[in-house]
């Protein structure tokens, strides 16, 4: 049987009285590792996301634990692909910042707890009370599998257990496990965060199944920044903290640029995506109301973005070669990604061009 957790942990206190059975095995399910797996798994994207699908079966109930209905939808919800980019982020950012073991697992706990809010705000948003999505990632969503009732609980179960695990730490943790909580519980709130923007989202769309449409314009600018640029701000400041690391909200500010430019480019390639198939109806996202730019000058702004980040990186970073990697090979994929569409859609077009008085739509949605 593993050790303890306490006694895998360096410096962390023995327990003063008999461990219960719960918290045991939580400490049982340690997201532990060596700085250099961490180091190695950074180099490729994959890697990383492998790991971080391995921490998070190791932190999530069991399928067929009491309740299982709940926690096989759960298992469900979060095991359906997706890139892992916000926890990926904040495994790079904490590695910039030179993190040791033990708060490596802490940073593990993080970025696991990010991302299961991630999902449950997905879970969310595909319900019919909202985008009502039948698909995401090319599977059926979580509603259409388990029924309305069930995908309300299991976004309310992976918010609350992002939390769990992010709290149940050894007490020498406690200080900086509860920084972090505060900016978790900001970035998913109702003033800041993804609940407040689901929020806006409704008060922006005049017609549910027509155009979505935003008034004034920069209410669009603080849905996004709420929407996307929270959790990126979040996962920033959070790997610094966790790292002992210094200016932890220039971090967040390195965070919030990181969602701007991840925003700017899923609203570049949803956009050449739905260009690219003008016979295929989708649901119009709230882009359609104001971002409306050309690709040239969204593309000179990915650029002006990235470079700007990498220069806020090296700025700050004790060791910022892998992150520096990490958004060269980002910046790569986004740009050849909506190269292709725009060559695909090129193509289309010049058999079934598309009336001069129609717009192709951008359809807002999660990574």
């Amino acid at each position: 049987m593993p050790l303890p957790f306490w006694i895998l942990t360096p410096g962390s206190a023995a327990p003063m009285s008999r461990p219960d059975p719960r918290r045991q095995a939580m400490e049982q399910r340690s997201v532990m590792i060596p700085d250099a797996i961490l180091r190695e798994s950074l180099v490729s994207p994959a890697a990383t996301a492998a790991l971080l699908t391995t921490w998070l079966d190791r932190l999530l109930p069991p399928a067929e634990a009491s309740p299982a209905p709940l926690h096989t939808a759960m298992r469900y919800a979060v095991f359906s692909g997706g890139k892992r980019l916000r926890p990926q982020f904040l495994l790079h950012v904490a590695q910039a910042c030179g993190i040791r073991s033990p708060h490596l697992d802490l940073a593990a706990r993080a970025a696991c707890a990010v991302e299961l809010c991630h999902i449950a705000s997905l879970v969310h948003d595909d319900l019919p009370c909202f985008d009502d999505a039948d698909e995401r990632r090319g599977r059926p969503t979580v509603h259409v599998v388990f029924g309305e009732p069930m995908a309300v609980l299991v976004g309310d179960a992976l918010l609350a257990h992002g939390f769990e695990i992010l709290s149940d730490v050894p007490q020498s943790m406690s200080p900086r496990a509860i920084r972090l909580v505060r900016l978790l519980v900001r970035a998913t709130g109702s003033c800041s965060g993804l609940i407040g923007s689901q929020s806006l989202e409704q008060e922006g769309i005049a017609e549910l199944d027509s155009v979505a449409t935003w008034s004034p314009p920069e209410m669009l600018e603080r849905y996004h920044g709420m929407k996307t640029g929270a959790l990126f701000a979040m996962a920033g400041e959070a790997a610094a903290i966790a790292a002992g690391a210094m200016h932890a909200p220039a971090w967040a500010a390195v965070g919030r640029l990181f969602g701007r430019w991840y925003q700017l480019a899923h609203d570049l390639f949803d956009g050449r995506a739905g260009a690219a198939a003008p016979g295929q109806e989708t649901r119009p996202g709230v882009l359609s109301g104001g971002m409306a730019r050309t690709e040239d000058s969204a593309r000179a702004q990915l650029r002006a973005i990235h470079h700007q980040l990498c220069t806020r990186v090296c700025e700050l970073a004790e060791a910022p070669d892998l992150m520096l990697d990490f958004l060269d090979g980002l910046q790569n994929q986004l740009l050849s990604a909506t190269t292709v569409l725009t060559t695909e859609a090129e193509a289309v077009h010049s058999q079934h061009p598309v009336p001069v008085h129609e717009t192709p739509k951008a359809c807002e949605g999660g990574s």
